[in-house]
């Protein structure tokens, strides 16, 4: 009889055993991975940096498309369907998200706990330009993530997502996770140090929103697109515009055509690139694309 006690004793155990310990067959890698699908490029880089091998990170966004302003074809939202993980920016950013049919139980909306702190836009703006023709801005500011503190937490939230996903990986997630969450508070640093002045800064879009509050800038926003001239009528209010904000600086996102940088130059206006990166670059990585802002930024404003 005491050997049947002890042998029932140990399956009760074996039941107790969390399954991240137990020894099981391993299924073939393929298998093993899970798929996590993005909405934009910097969340999809925040996913790479913190999984690594162990999860496959997709963003199928095509290039030269603003994510924001994507419309999915129906077979890419059924492959966003068919993920075990969404990471959704939030603010307001992936519209198309409100019409498609996504499973709420794999959405992660990386910004939700900093919603409090969005920044509301003060008006609306609908204006056309590019592949993906007329859009509107309104709502909220959706560029969380040129505040590397707010890029931050939403990396935090790729992680909690990510853990449970992969409950097993926790520490290997969490010292990932930590790495780049350095980096970014040496990108914070970085940039606090090229915008240390309060010098009067213009920019051609309306995108700078959290970068602006994040280092107290002093900046005005257009609606120019770097690959379109202003009109005549746009010009005249660009010089009513420096008659009270007196900036010799401009962001853009993309290099301006060299006719809008010429007759900028007759303003006294530097352009200066300060890249989003809400799509994958053509070479580099997140990181390194802010930190090429930031040396642009430097070099303009003599920091």
């Amino acid at each position: 009889m005491r050997w049947r006690l002890l042998i029932a004793r140990a399956a009760l155990l074996a039941t107790l055993v969390p399954a991240c310990t137990r020894r099981a067959p391993e299924p073939p890698e393929a298998a093993r991975k899970p798929l996590v699908y993005t909405t934009n490029y910097p969340l999809r880089y925040f996913a790479w940096r913190i999984a690594g091998d162990l999860a496959e990170v997709r963003f199928p966004g095509p290039a030269g498309a603003d994510p924001a302003f994507w419309e999915p074809a129906p077979d890419v939202i059924q492959a966003y369907q068919s993920a075990d993980l969404i990471l959704l920016n939030g603010a307001g950013y992936e519209r198309w998200t409100e019409r498609a049919s996504l499973p709420l139980s794999k959405l992660a909306d990386t910004s939700a706990a900093f919603a409090a702190d969005y920044i509301p836009l003060r008006e609306a703006v609908t204006h056309s330009h590019g592949p993906t023709g007329q859009h509107t801005h309104a709502g909220f500011a959706f560029t969380t993530w040129l505040d590397p503190d707010l890029a931050r937490r939403q990396a935090e939230a790729v992680r909690d997502a990510l853990v449970r996903l992969l409950p097993c990986h926790r520490a290997r997630l969490e010292e990932r996770f930590q790495a780049l969450a350095a980096d970014l508070a040496a990108l914070d640093a970085e940039l606090a140090r090229a915008l240390g002045s309060r010098a009067p800064l213009l920019a051609s879009h309306p995108v700078y929103q959290y970068l602006e509050r994040r280092y107290r800038l002093n900046l005005v926003s257009l609606h120019w697109e770097p690959d379109e001239m202003p009109s005549e009528a746009e010009w005249r209010r660009f010089e009513g515009v420096l008659k009270k904000h007196r900036a010799r600086t401009m962001l853009w996102e993309a290099e301006p055509l060299r006719d809008i940088a010429a007759r900028l130059a007759g303003y006294g206006i530097r352009p200066v690139v300060f890249d989003p990166c809400a799509n994958a670059p053509s070479e580099g990585d997140y990181l390194s694309v802010m930190r090429a802002n930031a040396a642009r930024l430097r070099a303009a404003l003599g920091r």
